[in-house]
Formats: structure tokens, sequence, C-alpha cells
């Protein structure tokens, strides 16, 4: 809608590397529990100071913030099947998103958390109109119908190929080794193997995934296992 200021964005960028092309524009981000008493964070912010619309290949049209909000380790599973013998055809890949009571209750707790937030003293200066999901809906049935319809993908499909014991019929890889089950000279090794996702990115994991694989391979003996401190709130019941 504005080619002037994408030009504009993209010269300064190429020229001096600085201004908006310079940034992913998520700059700020948030893990929190939506109630008291759950004991790792359920919920992940993405904070975005401007406004985008289906990935970005819709312009916005005014001035506006975001908050990117999705559930962590959530528990709805999707499939992928193969739709005929053709291995040129594309599989039939079903995400199943908002499939179980718990991730249905936890998307819609992320809305109410997520307007508690916004109404904090400090935006007063900058709060304007809610845009979306807007103040015409409120109740808890309007507030699930907004999340089915405009839910999506946050680009880390993952837990396809879990990795597991043999005698798990759900298992395709075996842990100790990264091979596929029933097949020589064939590992995986990216997020397809995680049996369940952690309560964050699956960055970090996939590359620990990969480094350890790596061990395996070349023959590097395992160090020696060892506890570390995972922080946790000093009471539960009271902290987000």
């Amino acid at each position: 809608k504005y080619p002037h200021v994408m030009i504009r964005i993209g010269l300064e960028w190429f020229l001096r590397q600085t201004g908006d092309g310079a940034t992913n524009h998520f700059e700020t981000g948030a893990f929190i529990r939506s109630e008291p008493g759950i004991e790792h964070p359920n919920v992940q912010y993405h904070f975005l100071a401007s406004i985008i619309n289906n990935h970005g290949r819709v312009s916005g049209d005014r001035h506006a913030y975001q908050a990117h909000v999705q559930i962590l380790r959530p528990t709805s599973r999707g499939y992928i099947k193969l739709k005929s013998c053709d291995p040129r055809e594309h599989p039939r890949i079903v995400p199943n998103y908002l499939t179980t009571e718990q991730d249905i209750r936890e998307m819609r707790d992320c809305i109410k958390l997520t307007r508690e937030i916004f109404q904090q003293k400090a935006f007063d200066s900058y709060r304007g109109p809610e845009l979306t999901p807007g103040k015409d809906v409120q109740s808890d049935e309007e507030i699930d119908e907004y999340n089915r319809n405009m839910s999506e993908t946050a680009y880390h499909p993952s837990c396809t190929c879990k990795m597991g014991s043999e005698s798990d019929p759900m298992a395709v890889v075996d842990p100790t080794s990264s091979r596929v089950y029933g097949l020589e000279g064939l590992r995986v090794v990216d997020a397809s193997i995680m049996p369940s996702v952690v309560s964050g990115n699956l960055n970090a994991p996939t590359i620990m995934i990969a480094e350890k694989t790596a061990d395996i391979i070349i023959g590097n003996k395992p160090l020696p296992r060892a506890s570390a401190p995972v922080y946790k709130p000093k009471s539960l019941d009271s902290q987000r």
C-alpha cells in the first residue's frame, strides 16, 4: 500500500544498515503463567511496535502496536498422511489446532491477559481503541470463535516423527542414535523428532539435538550428567 515507504526503508538498510529494515521488530517478548500455580510458563508474547496482517503480506493502514501471543506446550495433536503413492504429491498436513479443552481455555486466557496488560498505567499515553479482537468480542464464546478463525502457525511445526522406545507404536526415531527404526543409513536430526515441545522457541533445542547427534556419529564420549538449577518463583501460588 505504501511502496515509496518500502523503497525508502530498503534503501536505508542497503546503504547504512539502519532504520526499520535493520530489525525484525520483535524486540520485546515475555514468558508468563496464565494463572498462579502453573509450574512453567505456558504463554509466550512477542510485542510488535507496528501493525502487520497476514504475515506481513498486507500493509497496515494506521499507526498501531500488536501483541502476538501463543500457548506453550499445546495438547492438541495434528498429523501428516500421504495422499497417494506418488512421491511428488504433497502430503496431507492437518495441524488440528484447538482440539482440546485445555488449549481452548488457555488461548482464551491469552486474550484476557493481553487486554489486562494493555490496560496498565504504562500504556495510558499510547493506548488507542482495540483493533482486534475488538470491543464487540467479550464473552468466552466470542473469544473462542475469534481464536478459531484467526489462530495460525508460528512457524514451529514439530513432533511429526518422535523419538522414543522401539516398543512405542508412535516412535519413529531411536533416541540413542537418531536412526529411523526399520531403515538403514537414515537419521532424522531436527525438531520433528521431539516427543513434545519445550516452553519456548525450538531453535536452541534443535541445535542441541544436532550437536548431540554429531557427537554420537563421531563417537565422542558424553559428558558426565550434571544438574543445573532451574528458576522457579518463591511461590507458584501467587506469581505469574
